[in-house]
C-alpha cells in the first residue's frame, strides 16, 4: 500500500465513441513517491502458469512462499488469484457465455478427461448441461441396484442447480453423471422435473436399472425417478423424512392441511370419523355457522407429545417382513403397514393429538405417502442404504476441498473444477 498525500490532484478522462484512443491529464501539486511495481515477478508467473492446472490458486500461493523460502511474500494473494485466473482461461473458457463454453469443453475436451455429455432437451425458461463418466458407468450401471440423486447450490456464480445421480457400490458412493440447471422466474413449475426425467431417461438407455432409487423430499426428483424406474421402489432419506416430521411437530401455532375422515376410516374401520382436528369440528350451537374459532390456548402437538411420536414414526420405518419381529414370527408387508396405521392413530387418539393425527395421515401414512419411506411396502428386499448421505458426501467434498478455493466460480469453471479436480 503506498502512502496517501494531500496533493489536491485530479484526474480526467476524456473518451470519444468514434475513436478509440481515451485521452488522460493528471494533476498533482506536489510530488508523490515513486510507484512500487506490483507486477508478478517472471520466474512466478512461469511457476504458476506449470502449476495451474493442478494447483488451485490456495495452494499457489503457500507453494510460492516455499519456492521463495520466505513466509512474508510481497505480493498479495489476489495478484496470484488473477493470474491464475487468466493462465487456466485458456483451459475452461472455450467461448463467449460460460454455458455455451462448457458445453464446449464437454464436446472438445471430454474424451481427455474420461467424461462425455449428455444431450438433454432443455425445457423453456431452464438452461442445461449434463454429462456422465465414462468409465464409472460402463463398469457399474449394469451392477447399480441402488440409486440415489440429490441436489445442491452455491457451486457457481450462475445459480445452477447440481445434480448427481450416484450408485451405492458394496458402502462407497460412484457419481455415475452430473447435471446443471437453471431455471427463470418464468419457467413453468413442472420443467425442472421434465428435464430430471429425460436426464434419468439417458441413464437408463446406458443400462442403468436400479430395485431401489433414493431421493430426499423434493416432488420433482421423487416423481422423475418414479416415472423413468416403474418397477423400482423408491426409498425416502430417512434423516430427511424423520427431519421434516420433527420440524413439522414445532410449528405449534400451525394447522395441518384438511383431512378426510371418511378416507382413512374407510381404509382403517378402527379410526373413528369424529376425531378430525378441532378447524373441522362442527358448532355446538346449532345456529353457528363455519369453522369454531381458533383458540388462543391452540397447540399443533405440545412439546411433551412430539419424541413418542418419533420414535414409532422410526419404528415403522425400519420394519420389514424379512426382518421377524421380537417373539419370532413374522409378519406380511399389508401385517405392518395395518398394525402401524394402528399403533400411530391409537397413540394419537389415547392422547387427544387431533392435529398431529391429521398431518401424520395426509403426509405420510396414507397409502400413496407409506409407499414412499417405509422400507416394508416392498416385501421382497431390504436396501442397503437408508439415507441420501453418499450423495451428502459427494458434495462436502466438492465444497470444502475444491470449490472453496475458488470466488463464484462461472458455471465453465464450477464444471472444469469438478471434472479436474474432485472426480479425480
Amino acid at each position: 500500500r503506498m502512502e496517501r498525500f494531500p496533493c489536491s490532484g485530479w484526474l480526467h478522462l476524456t473518451v470519444s465513441d468514434v475513436s478509440e484512443i481515451a485521452i488522460i491529464s493528471v494533476k498533482h501539486k506536489c510530488d508523490h513517491v515513486a510507484y512500487l511495481n506490483i507486477d508478478l515477478p517472471n520466474h512466478w508467473k512461469a511457476y504458476i502458469e506449470e502449476h495451474a492446472r493442478t494447483q488451485t490458486p490456495g495452494q499457489v500461493s503457500p507453494s510460492l512462499a516455499v519456492v521463495e523460502k520466505q513466509i512474508d511474500v510481497p505480493f498479495r494473494s489476489k495478484a496470484v488469484y488473477y493470474y491464475w485466473g487468466t493462465v487456466c482461461r485458456r483451459e475452461w473458457r472455450l467461448s463467449d457465455t460460460p454455458l455455451a463454453s462448457a458445453r464446449k469443453f464437454l464436446e472438445e475436451r471430454g474424451e481427455e478427461f474420461n467424461v462425455r455429455a449428455l444431450d438433454i432437451k432443455e425445457e423453456p425458461g431452464t438452461e442445461v448441461v449434463a454429462f456422465y463418466v465414462k468409465d464409472f458407468v460402463n463398469e457399474w450401471a449394469r451392477n447399480t441396484q441402488e440409486l440415489g440423486l440429490d441436489s445442491t447450490w452455491n457451486t457457481n456464480g450462475g445459480n445452477f442447480e447440481l445434480f448427481a445421480a450416484v450408485a451405492d457400490a458394496d458402502g462407497a458412493g460412484i457419481p455415475l453423471a452430473f447435471l446443471f440447471i437453471s431455471t427463470s422466474k418464468g419457467t413453468d413449475s413442472g420443467a425442472k422435473q421434465i428435464v430430471l426425467e429425460r436426464f434419468l431417461g439417458e441413464l437408463k438407455l446406458l443400462g442403468v436399472n436400479p430395485e431401489f432409487t433414493l431421493s430426499d423430499k423434493d416432488w420433482s426428483e421423487i416423481n422423475a425417478m418414479q416415472a423413468t424406474w416403474t418397477t423400482a421402489k423408491h426409498q425416502l432419506c430417512f434423516w430427511h423424512a424423520l427431519r421434516a416430521v420433527k420440524q413439522r411437530l414445532s410449528k405449534n401455532k400451525a394447522t395441518p392441511a384438511p383431512y378426510d375422515p371418511e378416507e382413512a376410516h374407510h381404509n382403517f374401520s378402527f379410526i373413528d370419523p369424529q376425531f378430525v382436528p378441532l378447524a373441522q369440528q362442527k358448532h355446538t350451537d346449532a345456529t353457528a355457522s363455519g369453522p369454531p374459532p381458533k383458540r388462543p390456548d391452540y397447540q399443533f402437538c405440545p412439546a411433551a407429545h412430539r419424541l413418542p411420536i418419533l420414535r414409532l414414526f422410526a419404528k415403522h420405518a425400519s420394519q420389514h417382513p424379512l426382518l421377524p419381529e421380537r417373539h419370532g414370527q413374522a409378519r406380511t408387508a399389508e401385517d405392518i403397514y395395518r398394525d402401524a396405521v394402528s399403533e400411530m392413530y391409537h397413540h394419537c387418539f389415547a392422547n387427544n393429538l387431533r392435529e398431529a393425527w391429521a398431518y401424520l395421515w395426509n403426509s405420510w401414512y396414507r397409502r400413496p405417502r407409506w409407499n414412499l419411506w417405509a422400507r416394508s411396502a416392498y416385501s421382497a428386499s431390504i436396501p442397503c442404504k437408508r439415507t441420501t448421505m453418499m450423495v451428502e458426501a459427494l458434495w462436502r467434498n466438492l465444497k470444502r476441498l475444491v470449490l472453496h478455493m475458488y470466488n463464484r466460480p462461472p458455471v465453465d469453471l464450477a464444471l472444469y473444477a469438478l471434472i479436474t479436480q474432485a472426480l479425480p
